[in-house]
């Protein structure tokens, strides 16, 4: 009882907090983001010792949410060392995916190809050069320490532009020149490779140079391996759809399929980006099956309802404000040179294209949010120099200071792009009524 009371009150503050949130004519994410920070660990931490034992436990989220499953004796996958918190961010991740990929045709796709691929590589690859460059000046680290903390800072958020951009296709915001699809396709590319050369950076070591131009040459086998398994993923879907009766069967198999090929990359470790394979799984489907397709994206659509309140509430959970001062000024120039690298590394990649400066300067303002992988990998440094599996310069401080800028780029980036994003959106790309 503890615990549906405890879901309870966590929905509805989350709920009325986005209803706020969209009264101020500010994204919903923000309203539930908020009440995760509430009712997370750091508003436990400061406000439980006030209350009474039994309304801290039914208020504040459990502890045990943070904390990794328990192991089962007959089963290592790495799967079971995440915590609730990571399993649900991963599944709303997927079900957004789903969404986003449900409604990108081939001939699309085929449009904004080149652009979308330009847009997930230059941009990530420049912010984390400047940030490795700032962090290796101010706080006297090694390179490989210093683009420790690139990559984790370099990734945007597809928590947060995702359903902004699917909400924008849907009012016809910038559909003749597909704005909002190619943000959509060039943000899982970017997430790829953030995480890729994360991994890669915690794994190096001076006596194994070429660890790492393996890995950026693993990086366009990754993206051509996750199209390619998911597009015949998509495709055998598409021959089996027929022999189901319901649409609810059909988003079953779907979603345990985009679940089966994520598993595939974390626990087999193949050289497979399931977040673009996902995607393809859709894109696929869509081509073979278009009427299943629409009919899936109405029940994802409705999934997303609730998966959007775990996802937000979590990730504003994860929040710990005390870290923000620990980043202090110093974090907050780092991050702001990284956007501003980001920036740059988006006029680059749409230089030559048939966009117009406006949607250009959208597509600037659509890639400063940040907030799932910096929630998801901001801490994995400290945690790894804790167990000593990782060598830092300045042990656990260089760790705390990792997970401080994490943190300060969620909390800066996230508002900042999602506001942006909500309030430009209509100034800056041409709706489906402009064109008449």
């Amino acid at each position: 009882m503890i615990i549906l009371l405890n879901l309870l009150l966590v929905t509805s503050l989350a709920l009325l907090l986005a209803k706020t949130a969209e009264r101020a004519k500010l994204p919903r994410l923000l309203g539930m983001m908020l009440a995760g920070v509430i009712v997370g660990k750091y508003a436990q931490s400061v406000l439980s010792h006030k209350l009474p034992a039994v309304v801290a436990e039914t208020v504040f989220l459990s502890s045990s949410v943070f904390q990794p499953l328990q192991q089962d004796s007959f089963l290592d996958l790495n799967l079971f060392s995440l915590s609730w918190s990571a399993m649900l961010k991963k599944l709303a991740l997927i079900v957004i995916l789903i969404r986003a990929c449900l409604g990108i045709d081939r001939k699309t796709l085929t449009h904004i190809g080149q652009p979308a691929l330009r847009l997930g590589l230059i941009p990530g690859i420049l912010e984390a050069c400047l940030v490795a460059y700032a962090s290796s000046m101010l706080f006297q680290v090694s390179p490989v320490e210093a683009f420790i903390f690139g990559w984790v800072i370099a990734a945007v958020s597809p928590a947060v532009i995702v359903p902004q951009m699917l909400t924008l296709k849907e009012m016809g915001y910038g559909r003749v020149r597909k704005v909002p699809t190619l943000i959509l396709a060039s943000a899982a590319v970017d997430n790829v490779v953030a995480i890729t050369l994360f991994d890669s950076c915690l794994d190096f070591n001076a006596a194994a140079p070429q660890h790492l131009v393996m890995t950026i040459l693993s990086i366009p086998i990754r993206i051509g391996l996750g199209v390619a398994v998911g597009y015949a993923i998509g495709y055998a879907l598409s021959l089996i759809f027929p022999r189901f009766k319901g649409n609810l069967g059909r988003a079953a198999i779907f979603l345990l399929a985009a679940i089966a090929l994520h598993l595939v990359e974390l626990e087999l470790a193949w050289p497979v980006a399931s977040l673009i394979g996902i995607m393809a799984i859709g894109f696929a489907v869509l081509a073979q099956d278009p009427n299943s397709a629409r009919q899936l994206a109405r029940i994802f659509n409705q999934i997303w309802k609730v998966a959007e309140v775990a996802l937000f509430v979590l990730i504003g959970a994860e929040v710990d404000l005390s870290l923000v001062a620990e980043a202090g000024l110093v974090g907050m120039v780092i991050i702001g040179l990284g956007l501003l690298g980001r920036s740059l590394g988006v006029l680059i990649s749409l230089a030559g294209t048939e966009l117009n400066w406006r949607e250009k300067f959208f597509c600037q303002i659509s890639y400063l949010p940040k907030a799932t992988v910096q929630a998801a990998i901001g801490g994995i440094a400290l945690t790894m120099v804790k167990s000593g599996d990782l060598q830092l310069t300045n042990g656990v401080e260089t760790g705390q200071l990792i997970l401080a800028i994490a943190v300060l780029s969620i909390v800066i980036a996230a508002p900042l792009g999602a506001i942006s994003i909500k309030l430009t959106a209509p100034r800056l790309l041409k709706s489906d009524e402009d064109l008449y």
